[in-house]
């Protein structure tokens, strides 16, 4: 019978249908990967990623084999694409140890760096020649003074005079100094010898032979400027 018949023809144009929709969709998917497949080289080629593999599944990307300084870029540059579902990477995508470097050349490293220089020390002077400039710096550094019109010493002068007494200390005995007192234009000249006798004395009591260092006594001109209130040592051959 014909309704029969019809009935008996349905499923097989149902299953034909199926079949032709199918290969269809395979078709139209194949295309859709080989396209995107495409675009990818490309996009890695544009940004200058190689040395590893993008396959697709319908629009969802797999990438393999990039190296680990390189997948970030290469995943970037996919998920870019117009039509790219996902993006997922296998292997090994940890970064590498130490600096990254794109020109594949090794990492440059800082130079060293220089040694520390030596602290600087002075030489001790051994002629009359090395002492008399060491005991000029010193006093230019720290004069020895006095209070007006007294033989006491300022506090940087007291100071002074035990540098120098540290230097004279470790003087060979074929050389003497000799300590000048100044006083200020009009002042007493006596002071000018007792303050170099005050300067003997502090010297001795720290360490200076007491034939080693002896006094005389001077006027200042001037005295106005206060550079009358001081000492002077000259060192002598004896």
């Amino acid at each position: 019978m014909p309704g029969t018949r019809w009935s008996r023809l349905l499923p097989t144009a149902l299953l034909v249908t199926l079949a032709l929709t199918a290969i269809t969709v395979w078709s139209a998917s194949d295309d859709i990967e080989a396209e995107l497949t495409a675009r990818a080289k490309n996009a890695l080629a544009d940004v200058g990623v190689s040395g590893g593999q993008v396959s697709f599944s319908g629009r969802d990307a797999n990438l393999t084999g990039f190296p680990p300084n390189k997948a970030a870029q290469a995943m970037d540059a996919i998920q870019r694409i117009d039509g790219v579902r996902t993006v997922e990477i296998s292997g090994d995508t940890a970064p590498p140890a130490g600096p990254v470097t794109t020109s594949g050349e090794p990492p440059s490293r800082p130079p060293p760096s220089p040694p520390p220089s030596p602290t600087p020390t002075s030489a001790k002077p051994v002629d009359k020649a090395g002492f008399q400039a060491e005991i000029d710096r010193l006093l230019a550094a720290t004069p020895i003074t006095f209070e007006p019109d007294t033989t006491e010493l300022t506090a940087d002068g007291e100071r002074g005079a035990l540098e120098i007494a540290k230097l004279l200390t470790d003087a060979p005995r074929e050389l003497r100094f000799r300590i000048t007192g100044s006083v200020a234009t009009g002042s007493d000249r006596k002071l000018a010898l007792n303050r170099a006798l005050t300067v003997e004395r502090l010297l001795e009591r720290n360490g200076v032979k007491r034939d080693q260092a002896y006094s005389t006594q001077r006027r200042n001109s001037e005295g106005a400027s206060g550079e009358g209130r001081r000492v002077d040592i000259t060192a002598e051959q004896r």
